[in-house]
């Protein structure tokens, strides 16, 4: 278990180096896109207009229950039912959100004139973009926050927005109670003048009779107590009546002469449609004066008002005939209690004679002043409510703006650009490394299932592709053996040296290629032999690109004898080996171009050629062309005891790179591994600086031969 534990410590602190490395490695990617979001957002906050913020509190109680007992303040539910407090909370909020309250702000503070709205083409959407409504959990408070672009015209607005609600809130309550009042005055008056006629009746029969003072002791009377109790139900249920036919005509003119779908809406309760209504009438309002009656837009304004009003209409008339059927019950007991006080009476007539007529009167004059002094009582309730003005919303923190600008926020804006530059620029770095599928490091190399053999650096001052860049390459370990160039290369001889081959001896014939043309294939036999012959053995560099030979190039010798003339047969190995510079170092040219080079290379005389330059030097070099261009490397890999493939880094793709080892692999070529070439040591991010400074005493010296030279 500790072991598995470890290992698997171990991978992810690998992963993370990989993370890292990678990183250091598109540094410049990451700093790019860091600079640019943290500049862009730096300059977009400091250019940005500063914006104020003004914020108010309101209250906002249950509606109060009509203070007349159980008759309704007309308007309030038409269905008889007060809205649940979720319901009329819902309502409000919108209704303090709705569009019909913007357009009364905007036109109570005459923002149409103001700079900030002058010119804008829907100033009451940005004047609700402006507000928020926010209503504080299980309380009956809502907070109004109003933003501006000065803290003035914040605490305006924010004002505004509360008065006008307000304002709005009571002239809906006084019209309730104003159409009470109406009601009641009518009742009343008809209960008066109902007690006025019992009253005469009961004078005209004193008089008739002669009994003005009939006595009255029989008010224990049973039918007189009976009577008395229907008359005041009878009271009563004309009063209920009277509400239901006010509610059904009320309701019923209202659709007969199309009034106010708003009112229509809330004579039946219909809050939500009234509001719906309102803000898409203020919509059609708002887009008619900007383009007109043919525009599309204000023709789909047309067509939501116009489907809003068909529901309210459509639920108004369905709220009719149940008002009509709660009229016609409240009418049905009004006559069956009217029959029953009628019954009553005949038989107390026909049973008492006059002095039950006379007691009859009497509790009929009772009855009907009581009904009245009811009505009245509750007129006068009314009245006083009326005068009080009581509202159930009303404002208790008043508009106060912030002094310092609530936007931008600088703090968090350049929080957010720095966190945000960070994330953009560590995936960019982690996106362009994962797209650049080219070979670059020691760990792709192992990735594709070679041995990395090692590196050979690029040289500072000899970047270019010129003949005479490419001599300086071919020759730098010769010229500075003490340069860090030079010792990289013999790291890759150690690390030849001990691949060793079937029978236990270091490999006497190597075939250096690539997967590509232009990858450093000579640069890297040419300073591999130098450095192979620097330990005293003797080295061959065969030249067997016959297509495009350049070793000859390398060393300023004449290509008229070479390779390909000791396999024809043309030429002895004396005729065709030159010496070089270097001691122990000799090289054949690729000689006069056969019309089939991969036939002749890979030929029976091509295998006894190399033989017999085995019987003749220590170690054989072959530089073959690439393998993916041409079939010559992979024919000349059957004659030798390894092949090298040489990767000029951050040029390569792995694919192309794979494609060459399959096709090595195909023919069952012993693969050595990879040098990777031309690679930048100066890179930090990947690990060979330190070795690079370390033996980089020379490491300049070329540049410095060069400026002799030019001067």
């Amino acid at each position: 278990m500790r072991d598995d534990h470890g290992e698997a410590s171990l991978t992810e602190i690998l992963h993370l180096r990989d993370y890292w490395r990678t990183i250091r490695k598109r540094l410049w990617t990451l700093v790019t896109a860091f600079s640019l979001i943290v500049g862009s957002v730096t300059v977009v906050t400091l250019l940005t207009p500063p914006v104020y913020q003004a914020n108010s509190s309101m209250q906002i109680d249950p509606p109060a229950k009509g203070p007349y007992g159980g008759i309704e303040m007309l308007g309030q539910s038409g269905s008889g039912q007060y809205l649940s407090d979720q319901e009329y909370y819902t309502t409000q909020d919108k209704k303090l959100r709705s569009r019909v309250q913007a357009r009364a702000v905007y036109d109570r503070l005459g923002l149409a004139d103001h700079d900030a709205y002058r010119d804008l083409d829907q100033p009451i959407d940005v004047l609700l973009e402006q507000v928020v409504v926010e209503r504080v959990p299980k309380t009956r408070l809502i907070w109004i926050y109003c933003k501006a672009k000065t803290p003035e015209l914040s605490e305006q607005i924010c004002a505004a927005w509360g008065e006008v609600f307000v304002e709005r809130n009571l002239k809906e309550i006084n019209q309730g109670v104003q159409d009470g009042l109406a009601w009641l005055d009518k009742e009343t008056t008809k209960a008066e003048l109902e007690w006025r006629s019992a009253e005469t009746e009961l004078l005209s029969f004193r008089r008739e009779h002669n009994q003005i003072s009939l006595s009255t002791d029989e008010k224990g009377h049973v039918a007189s107590q009976q009577i008395e109790q229907l008359s005041l139900d009878k009271g009563k249920a004309e009063a209920e009546l009277a509400q239901r036919e006010a509610d059904f005509a009320t309701l019923e003119s209202a659709l007969r002469m199309q009034k106010d779908p708003i009112r229509v809406a809330s004579l039946i309760g219909a809050e939500e449609l009234a509001t719906r209504f309102e803000e898409a009438a203020s919509e059609l309002d708002g887009l008619r004066t900007t383009f007109g009656e043919k525009y599309a837009k204000v023709v789909d304004a047309q067509a939501r008002k116009d489907g809003v009003e068909r529901q309210i209409r459509a639920k108004a008339e369905a709220e009719l005939g149940r008002r009509q059927s709660t009229r016609d019950q409240a009418q049905g007991a009004v006559t069956e209690i009217a029959a029953t006080i009628e019954q009553i009476t005949s038989e107390a007539l026909s049973a008492d004679g006059p002095q039950g007529e006379y007691n009859l009167l009497v509790r009929k004059v009772e009855a009907c002043q009581e009904i009245y002094d009811q009505l009245l009582s509750k007129k006068q309730e009314m009245a006083v409510t009326a005068s009080l003005k009581e509202n159930n919303i009303r404002v208790i923190d008043p508009a106060e703006a912030l002094q310092d600008a609530v936007e931008p926020n600088y703090a968090r804006n350049i929080a957010i650009a720095i966190a945000m530059g960070l994330l953009t620029g560590v995936s960019l770095a982690l996106f362009f490394d994962y797209m650049d599928t080219t070979i670059k490091t020691r760990e792709e190399v192992e990735a594709l299932g070679v041995d990395f053999l090692g590196i050979i650096p690029s040289v500072p001052g000899l970047v270019g592709d010129s003949w005479e860049l490419a001599r300086e390459r071919y020759l730098y370990s010769y010229k500075y053996p003490k340069s860090a160039f030079a010792e990289f290369v013999r790291n890759i001889r150690t690390t030849v040296n001990f691949s060793a081959r079937e029978d236990g001896k270091p490999p006497r014939r190597l075939l250096i290629t690539s997967a590509g043309p232009r990858e450093g294939k000579t640069t890297s036999s040419i300073n591999l032999g130098i450095s192979f012959a620097a330990t005293g053995r003797r080295v061959c560099l065969v030249d067997a690109d016959l297509r495009r030979p350049s070793l000859h190039h390398a060393f300023g010798l004449d290509n008229e004898h070479g390779f390909s003339s000791l396999i024809s047969g043309a030429s002895t190995p004396d005729q065709v080996v030159q010496a070089t510079p270097q001691e122990g170092l000799f090289i054949i040219p690729s000689g006069p171009r056969p019309p089939n080079p991969a036939e002749v290379l890979g030929s029976e005389a091509c295998h006894r050629a190399l033989d017999r330059l085995n019987e003749l030097f220590d170690l054989v070099i072959i530089d073959s062309p690439p393998v993916v261009a041409v079939t010559d490397a992979v024919v000349l890999s059957a004659h030798v005891d390894g092949v090298i493939i040489v990767i000029k880094s951050f040029k390569v793709a792995r694919d192309l790179v794979l494609q060459a080892k399959r096709q090595l692999t195909d023919v069952d070529a012993r693969l050595i591994g990879v040098v990777l070439n031309d690679f930048d040591i100066q890179r930090k991010s990947y690990g060979y600086y330190y070795y690079y400074t370390y033996y980089g005493a020379e490491r300049d010296e070329v540049t410095k031969v060069r400026r002799t030279d030019k001067q």
